[in-house]
C-alpha cells in the first residue's frame, strides 16, 4: 500500500519509511508541499500523511490545493500536541483524521492504526458510491422500461381502437355500430391511463385532471355525442393509482355517454363534469345534466351493460355511487365518492 508522506523533516521521514514498511506500507516521501502536490496529482496513493508545519506554508495549503483535484484519497493530518484548533481546521478542510505528533513510542502505532481505519473508511465510501451509482442506473433503466411498456400498451390499444373503427364502417346495423362505438370509447379510456403513465413524472401515479381532460375532449369529438351537446368540465389536481384511474375513466365514459344519449330528447343541452376533493380525505367525480331525468325504478335503457360496468368499477374503487341532488327534481346527477 503506497503512502505519500509529506514532511520537511528528512530524519522523521526515514524513520517513518522503516516503521511503516513493517506493516506493508510503501512510503513515498515528499519534502515540501509543492513536491507533494506534484506526486499526488501524478501518481496513485492509498493515503496521505501530511505534516502541518513547513517553512513558508502549512499542511492546510496542501488540503486546499487537493480539494480542486477531486481525488478521494484519505489524508491523515499530523499536528502537535497543543494544536487542537489546527486539527479542527484540518478536518474541516477535508482531512480524514488527525494524529498527534509526540516524542514517545506511541506515535507510529497510532499512525498505523489511523491509516488502516482511514483506508477502510475510504473503501466503504467507494463501495457505497458505486452501489448508489448502480442503484441510480437500475432505477433509470426500470423507469425507462416501464415508460416503454406503457407506451407500447397505449399504442396497441390505439391500434385495436382503429380496428374497431374500421369494423364500424362496414357494420350493417345501427345497433352494432353503437355497440362498437361504445367499446371503442372504453378502450380509449384504458389507453389514456397508459399514456398518462409514460408521460408522468411520478412513476405509477396518474394525475386525474391530466388524464380525464383529454379523455373528455376525445369523447366530445367522437360520433357518440350529438353536435348539440356541450361538455363542460371542472377538474382539480388529484393523483391516484393506475387501477383507480382506469375504473374512473370507464365510469366517466359510461356516465357521459348515457347523459348525452338520453338526457336531452331535442338533442341539445349541457353536461357538466366535476372532479373535486373533500376536506375529509375523499374525492368526488360527478356528472350532471338538466335533461329529462333518470328514474332508477324503471331500470337502465339499452342493454344495461353501462350500468353493470359502472357498478363493477365502483366496487373496484371501493366507492359510493349516489344519484340525484337533494331538492332538485330536474335532470340527472350521479356522483362517485371514494377514499383518496
Amino acid at each position: 500500500m503506497r503512502i505519500l508522506y509529506v514532511d520537511d523533516d528528512p530524519a522523521l521521514a526515514r524513520l517513518a519509511t522503516r516503521v511503516l514498511a513493517r506493516s506493508d506500507f510503501t512510503v513515498v516521501h515528499a519534502p515540501s508541499i509543492e513536491i507533494g502536490l506534484e506526486l499526488f496529482a501524478a501518481e496513485t496513493f492509498e493515503a496521505v500523511v501530511l505534516d502541518h508545519y513547513f517553512e513558508n506554508q502549512t499542511g492546510l495549503n496542501f488540503l486546499e490545493a487537493i480539494a480542486e483535484i477531486g481525488k478521494p484519497t484519505p489524508v491523515l493530518y499530523v499536528t502537535g500536541s497543543s494544536d487542537a484548533d489546527v486539527a479542527i481546521r484540518a478536518l474541516k478542510g477535508g482531512a480524514a483524521d488527525y494524529v498527534v505528533k509526540t516524542a514517545t513510542d506511541d506515535f507510529f502505532p497510532l499512525l498505523i492504526s489511523a491509516l488502516n481505519q482511514a483506508m477502510e473508511n475510504s473503501r466503504l465510501r467507494s463501495e457505497k458510491q458505486e452501489a448508489d451509482r448502480q442503484l441510480v442506473v437500475a432505477k433509470e433503466r426500470a423507469e425507462l422500461l416501464l415508460a416503454e411498456m406503457n407506451h407500447r400498451i397505449a399504442n396497441s390499444l390505439s391500434l385495436v381502437s382503429a380496428m374497431i373503427r374500421m369494423q364500424m364502417q362496414i357494420a350493417g346495423s345501427e345497433e352494432t355500430k353503437t355497440a362498437l362505438n361504445e367499446t371503442q370509447n372504453r378502450i380509449t379510456a384504458i389507453a389514456g391511463v397508459h399514456r398518462s403513465l409514460y408521460t408522468s413524472e411520478i412513476i405509477g401515479e396518474v394525475e386525474l385532471d391530466v388524464y380525464l381532460g383529454p379523455l373528455l375532449a376525445e369523447l366530445h369529438g367522437s360520433s357518440t355525442i350529438a353536435r348539440g351537446i356541450t361538455l363542460k368540465s371542472q377538474l382539480c389536481r388529484i393523483s391516484t393509482t393506475a387501477d383507480k384511474a382506469v375504473a374512473l375513466g370507464v365510469i366517466l365514459i359510461e356516465l357521459v355517454t348515457n347523459a348525452t344519449k338520453y338526457a336531452y330528447t331535442a338533442g341539445a343541452g349541457e353536461v357538466r363534469v366535476v372532479l373535486d376533493a373533500t376536506d375529509d380525505g375523499f374525492a368526488v367525480l360527478s356528472v350532471e345534466d338538466d335533461g329529462i331525468g333518470y328514474d332508477r325504478s324503471v331500470g337502465p335503457k339499452g342493454t344495461g351493460l353501462g350500468t353493470r360496468l359502472i357498478n363493477a368499477m365502483g366496487t373496484t374503487l371501493g366507492a359510493e355511487i349516489s344519484y340525484g341532488h337533494d331538492g332538485k327534481a330536474d335532470g340527472t346527477y350521479v356522483a362517485v365518492r371514494w377514499q383518496q
